[in-house]
């Protein structure tokens, strides 16, 4: 009985993990899918830069810690040149010329880091405060996925409410609303679209340089995470951040805990959950209250 109260909780440890990873893609997507309204296809791969970024960061012998804010800055760098082109010419078009452009650009992203990066699977030299591992109940857990948790739950936490309980995050959605009306009161909604485009590339980004020391970086992950971030953000409710957050969560532990007692079905289990989700909840999990005047 001990042993297997031990396995759940480490199984329970893992799935916290990854749900830290998907709360800080889904967040950086739902500011861009939800409150700007702009289809970006582009973010997963963001994820994978920040993901290369941290592994080459960490083989150069720099100072480990930095190579997460690495990710992020030069991530949201590129999220902001991006914004300003061809982003910006495309936000007040219809989603799918949105879609045919981000689709084209994450094709081209994603051979241009197979070309510089390698095709092969990499992943980061750890320092060593990171390695090895703790003893949970008599099994072991590694360092680096507590670690994990930690930093990833707290940073998408405080994302949260940047995005949701400050007057920018107000700011934001406003001028998705009416940007005309919001221009009458002196706030430059150009200006605000940018830094949203690059807080969430950035976010996306930082995931990458965390997931990295759990998932590896290779050609393809960026797909993978796009998908799952795209899960989380439609089925967590659209302009909902606290739903993003809270599906994150679930898909997190049906991705862990399928893979743990259905290897063989595990994405097709994960997939028929999330599908049971969004049939029970058409609007989202946490749909926001709206109200008309």
């Amino acid at each position: 009985m001990s042993s297997t109260l031990s396995y759940f909780l480490l199984q329970i440890l893992n799935a916290l993990s990854f749900s830290a990873l998907l709360m800080l893609a889904g967040l950086g997507l739902s500011l861009v899918l939800s409150l700007m309204n702009f289809i970006n296809l582009t973010h997963g791969s963001f994820f994978l830069l920040g993901g290369y970024i941290s592994v080459q960061w960490l083989a150069s012998g720099a100072p480990w810690w930095l190579a997460f804010p690495a990710a992020f800055a030069l991530c949201g760098l590129m999220g902001l040149l991006l914004d300003r082109f061809p982003f910006r010419q495309f936000y007040q078009r219809t989603h799918l010329m949105q879609v045919l452009l981000t689709y084209g650009l994450s094709v081209i992203l994603a051979d241009l880091m197979r070309w510089g990066f390698s095709a092969d699977t990499l992943s980061p030299m750890l320092p060593q405060v990171l390695r090895g591992g703790v003893w949970i109940m008599g099994l072991p857990f590694p360092t680096y996925r507590l670690f994990l948790i930690v930093t990833g739950l707290t940073l998408a936490l405080l994302f949260w409410f940047l995005l949701d309980r400050t007057l920018w995050g107000a700011a934001i959605r406003a001028c998705v609303q009416d940007a005309q009306i919001v221009e009458t009161l002196g706030l430059n909604s150009r200006r605000l679209f940018a830094i949203g485009m690059a807080l969430a590339a950035g976010l996306a980004g930082l995931g990458g340089a965390l997931g990295a020391g759990m998932l590896s970086v290779y050609p393809g992950l960026d797909e993978e995470i796009l998908l799952l971030a795209l899960l989380v953000v439609v089925i967590g409710g659209l302009n909902s951040v606290r739903g993003t957050l809270l599906c994150a969560l679930i898909l997190g532990f049906v991705t862990t805990f399928a893979r743990v007692w259905v290897p063989a079905f595990a994405n097709a289990a994960t997939l028929a959950v999330m599908l049971g989700l969004l049939l029970c909840w058409p609007n989202g999990l946490s749909k926001s209250a709206t109200r008309q005047v």
